[in-house]
């Protein structure tokens, strides 16, 4: 027994004994990696130990020491830590472990890249760490006491590579909205150019067929058709070009969904049904009536949809106008418009097409049906920025539903949905003759002016003409009251613009200041311009270029609605004022012109070229 315990002593003290030269070793070794860790970093510089200990303290950047010999971390700054998850410590024992922070493959990379580096140049390398973290490696070799050394620089880039990546998007973003934009006024070269080579074509031909007066009237006839589809696709391109830059206001006013949609079945109703084509137009589980919107883009997209319809649909066919309140959310219904209808269709794959500007279904749809290309990117458009979608369900050859679904504030108003929609009977100027009409007219372009001259007077006005619009304030100022019958305004001019005129003659004092009709005759087409028109007193706004019959009727009407108002007034004036007003209501402007009167005054203008233009 006590050899047996003599025995099992020895063998712990051998062991001991083997246990404390291991250590000892091992302390010897450290010992020596640390001195000569210490030694390499005192052979550094002074200044490259100020390196050290400001990138040593750094917070997004650390700084290691490889020997070149032995490829040993000599030095590893604290700050390592956050890039490869290793205190410094770890990193100058094992330099590989930094394989499981960034990743086997990246680490095989940058040791290939590390092996045949000459250390003639700057070895540079990026590699992500932790969670969609980056960072950069940078290394010089140095040479100090006749050893070298790779100092590698590793500085956090996540915050500049996000921003590099931001940039590539928005990069992208722009090329790809330049190439658009350079489709897009290749398209509209190429849509302007064909009518407009027709325009030219058709006046050439006109023009050498002059002593033929039947063939040269054909010609112009065709020239002018053609010039209105040109102006119809500019006034397009307006829109959409406008919509794309984010210039397109609305006008949000309170309107009657009831009326809305009875105005919708007077606009469409004879043409529709002239065809042949079932035309029904409802209004489905409202509980109120009146919202607010900008009623004429409304009004714009609806029309689009409809005419698209009745363009698609043959004699014996059906086209269903709903609108549809489906919900009433914290002052806010919820509606739906909706044109079906049962015409061609169109295929899945060209839905989407069908919403980009200048493109249509097939390359034969706007030689068999007419159009530019632009309607249903503008509806698709002025959707948007009211806030709403338009979603196209379409079956080939069984039909079309298009369908607008907005969100439209209810008016804060009485909402009396028994009432009757009121008709206004809108008064007609379609009699109307400029014959014995005194016009006073601001134009300050000569050809335009000599063209308005030469076919207003030819039709019997009487023209007083001014070239801006101070001049024509002079003349109205200097003239006696009521002496002009009709006033138009061009808009832009030098020294008093058209509409700072008619704001300046409705707030003159004169008795005929608000009685004279007053019309702005320009190139600002879009909706947002006329309201500026009529936000300064003019009566009504005509673009150019002008469609002079359109401008005969539109003065009849407002002269008349001038007459109607001036009757009401009669029993609240004066005997003397009654009888200017009555002066005035019963001057020649306001009679209506006979019918061969009509066709010849109309045919006057045409002759003289029926439009102008600024």
């Amino acid at each position: 027994m006590t050899a047996y315990v003599i025995a099992y002593s020895l063998i712990l003290f051998f062991v001991a004994a083997t246990v404390v030269a291991i250590a000892c070793i091992y302390v010897r070794t450290q010992k020596a990696k640390l001195d000569e860790r210490a030694a390499s970093i005192d052979a550094l510089s002074e200044s490259e130990q100020t390196f050290i200990n400001v990138f040593g303290n750094a917070a997004n950047a650390a700084f290691v020491i490889i020997d070149v010999k032995t490829t040993a971390a000599t030095y590893a700054s604290p700050s390592v830590v956050k890039f490869f998850g290793l205190d410094a410590e770890k990193l100058s024992l094992d330099l590989t472990a930094i394989a499981h922070s960034v990743g086997k493959n990246a680490w095989r990379s940058f040791a290939h890249r590390y092996i045949e580096w000459t250390g003639e140049d700057v070895l540079s390398t990026e590699f992500e760490y932790g969670t969609d973290n980056h960072a950069i490696a940078q290394a010089v070799r140095i040479e100090r006491s006749g050893k070298q050394y790779d100092a590698f620089l590793i500085y956090d880039v996540t915050e500049q590579t996000k921003e590099m990546k931001n940039l590539r998007t928005e990069l992208d973003k722009a090329l790809g909205e330049a190439a658009g934009k350079l489709s897009f006024l290749s398209s509209m070269s190429h849509e302007i150019r064909t009518p407009m080579n027709g325009v030219m074509g058709m006046m050439e031909l006109a023009r050498m067929n002059i002593k033929n007066p039947e063939k040269a009237g054909e010609y112009l006839a065709r020239a002018g058709d053609l010039s209105v589809f040109l102006l119809s696709m500019i006034n397009d391109i307006l829109d959409i070009s406008k919509l794309e830059s984010g210039k397109m206001l609305l006008f949000n006013t309170t309107f009657d969904i009831f009326a809305f949609a009875e105005k919708i079945r007077n606009m469409f109703s004879g043409m529709v049904t002239g065809k042949g084509i079932d035309f029904n137009v409802e209004t489905v589980d409202f509980t109120a009536r009146y919202f607010v919107a900008d009623e004429m883009r409304l009004t714009q997209v609806v029309t689009n949809f409809i005419s698209n319809a009745n363009k698609f649909t043959l004699a014996g066919g059906k086209i269903d106008v709903t609108f549809k309140q489906l919900d009433n959310i914290g002052g806010k219904a919820q509606i739906l418009l909706r044109v079906r209808d049962t015409g061609k269709g169109i295929a899945p794959e060209n839905i989407r097409k069908i919403m980009r500007p200048f493109e249509q279904e097939e390359a034969s749809t706007a030689h068999h049906y007419g159009g530019t290309g632009l309607g249903l990117a503008i509806c698709d458009q002025i959707v948007h920025l009211m806030g709403g979608n338009i979603v196209v369900d379409s079956v080939l050859g069984k039909g079309t539903d298009f369908s607008v679904f907005l969100s439209l504030p209810i008016a804060d108003v009485e909402q009396d949905l028994s009432e009757p929609v009121k008709h206004v009977e809108k008064i007609s100027g379609d009699d109307f003759s400029f014959e014995g009409c005194k016009i006073l007219l601001a134009e300050d372009n000569e050809v335009n002016a000599e063209i308005a001259i030469e076919i207003l007077s030819s039709e019997g006005a009487e023209i007083t003409h001014a070239v801006d619009g101070q001049e024509a304030l002079d003349i109205y100022n200097e003239r006696p009251e009521y002496a002009f019958d009709l006033i138009l305004l061009d808009v832009q001019m030098p020294r008093l613009n058209g509409r700072d005129t008619a704001k300046a003659i409705r707030d003159g004092g004169r008795a005929d200041a608000q009685s004279v009709p007053i019309i702005a005759l320009s190139a600002d087409a879009f909706v947002e311009d006329i309201a500026l028109s009529k936000a300064a007193g003019m009566d009504e706004h005509v673009s150019k270029p002008v469609d002079f019959d359109a401008l005969r009727t539109t003065a009849g009407a407002v002269i008349a609605a001038k007459k109607a108002t001036a009757a009401v007034k009669q029993t609240d004036t004066a005997p003397a004022e009654q009888a200017n007003v009555q002066d005035v209501a019963d001057s020649g402007v306001a009679k209506k012109a006979n019918k061969a009167t009509k066709k010849q005054s109309g045919k006057a203008a045409k002759k003289s070229g029926g439009k102008v233009s600024k």
